[in-house]
């Protein structure tokens, strides 16, 4: 305990109230001195920090009215030990910059995943049997349950350690400091970051990344694509397999339950011909589905396309000649806030088949003449008198959004100029069309939104300057 205390002053406590601001000022000790209690606990437990301590006894009747962490007695014989510490005051130094200055509560996944990140910062992964390690281990059990989902599991822990060892890999510890000293939180504070950081991505792309960095972890295939720690150079999910049939027309259907911002990897080989997949989840809800189309001779390909009104399809010519597997990592993205505890989960459903090349021929040829018919329409709509926009922007806005009167508006406004935004739909949905065409908005006029943040590239992110303009121009 004592070298622990003078690893705590030393290590610990510095260089992590430098990084992440200091622990509170407690109400009524009226210091910021830290205690901590080391008492029995079950065995899958480390420690744990309890909010209520850090109010009276008039306001919590059960208060110890200090700044208290809790450590279970068996991690006193760990190597490690000083890395469950800090993975306690983590959520102290949490509290302190969330609920005593801003007053916001953190959502807990991601409050835990800045403390699971604390024992990699403070080079704690050197051991045999660290934190990440354990880790690493309990994500490779289970790495297809929810990242924002919490009910405390070990598999829990698992994704939101291995996600974040991803975060920090790719863009640096500053993305969990400036989501941390932020008025938002959970994937909105993390949005934020990116957009304070100078990135051009959202929390959907980062995510997308993520997925088909633990499938192939190969930065030959794209820098965003591999893990740059040495400890997590070997990590790869292995995904379900799935075997088409080699008979004409060979079909395979899939039909699963899963939760928002899970992870799901399902690889198809087999069959012959033209390989066509649809996909449909139940309810209009969006679902990103990044996929991995390898070669016989071994050279891969990373592209993505996501479900709209609840519907996608995929179609892969010279399966099986010169396509060896396609491998899809659907996830739903739909809800992007309020997470606490157990979510629901939703149907997913996606359909394989081959079909023959005569068929294909008759497919491209209904494809050909709906793109006509949709050249046609855009032609008639462009004839039409441009709606005068009345309505109010009220940010911010991101990619991911529906249903939203003030991204209507925004469609409305973008919609206007056929450079800007030439398909022009007014749907109320946040997505790939329209984050488009608030980049190329951004930047033409950088001078106005871009360039006073120190950046050059269009974030599709509607904030304050972006507004600022369009209302300008209105």
């Amino acid at each position: 305990m004592e070298d622990l205390a003078t690893e705590f002053k030393d290590l610990i406590r510095p260089q992590m109230t430098d990084l992440f601001g200091p622990e509170p000022v407690h109400p009524v000790t009226e210091d910021r001195k830290v205690s901590v209690l080391f008492h029995p606990m079950r065995d899958n437990a480390g420690g744990y920090f309890n909010s209520g301590d850090q109010y009276s006894k008039y306001q919590n009747p059960r208060s110890n009215e200090i700044n208290l962490l809790y450590l279970n007695t068996l991690v006193l014989s760990y190597e490690d030990v000083g890395g469950f510490l800090a993975h306690e005051f983590m959520h102290l130094l949490v509290f302190n910059q969330k609920e005593r200055l801003r007053g916001v509560r953190e959502e807990v996944w991601l409050n835990e995943a800045r403390a699971e990140f604390m024992p990699t910062f403070l080079g704690y992964d050197d051991h045999s049997e660290s934190n990440l390690a354990r880790r690493k281990n309990s994500f490779l059990r289970d790495p297809d349950i929810s990242l924002t989902e919490w009910i405390g599991q070990s598999a829990d822990y698992g994704v939101v350690n291995i996600f974040t060892q991803y975060l920090v890999d790719h863009y640096g510890i500053e993305i969990l400091v400036e989501s941390l000293k932020s008025n938002y939180i959970g994937i909105e504070s993390l949005n934020y970051a990116l957009n304070e950081l100078g990135y051009d991505k959202d929390f959907h792309q980062v995510f997308n990344e993520f997925k088909v960095a633990v499938l192939v972890n190969d930065c030959d295939l794209g820098e965003m694509y591999c893990f740059k720690s040495e400890d997590l150079k070997g990590l790869k999910v292995s995904p379900a397999t799935n075997y088409m049939p080699f008979s004409e027309d060979g079909s395979l259907s899939i039909q699963y339950r899963t939760k928002n911002w899970a992870g799901n990897w399902h690889r198809i080989t087999g069959g012959k011909g033209t390989l066509e997949l649809e996909f449909e989840v139940e309810g209009d809800i969006r679902v990103e589905i990044p996929y991995l189309l390898c070669r016989h001779d071994g050279e891969c390909e990373v592209n993505y396309t996501a479900t709209e009104k609840g519907v996608a399809l995929i179609e892969v010519e010279d399966f099986n000649s010169v396509y060896e597997s396609l491998t899809i990592m659907p996830s739903i993205q739909q809800k992007t806030a309020g997470f606490n505890g157990a979510e629901r989960s939703h149907l997913f459903t996606w359909r394989a088949k081959i079909i023959s090349e005569e068929r294909a021929m008759r497919t491209l040829e209904k494809l050909d003449r709906l793109r006509q018919l949709l050249e046609e329409l855009r032609a008639r709509i462009m004839k039409e008198e441009p709606r005068r926009i009345s309505c109010l922007i009220e940010g911010p806005l991101h990619y991911g959004m529906s249903q939203s009167e003030s991204v209507e508006c925004l469609q409305l406004f973008l919609a206007q100029d056929r450079e800007l935004y030439p398909e022009g739909y007014v749907t109320g949905n946040f997505l790939d069309l329209t984050k488009k065409a608030v980049i190329r908005f951004q930047e033409r006029y950088a001078e106005d939104i871009l360039h006073p943040l120190g950046i050059d590239k269009g974030t599709g992110y509607v904030g304050p300057m972006t507004i600022a303009k369009i209302n300008q121009l209105r």
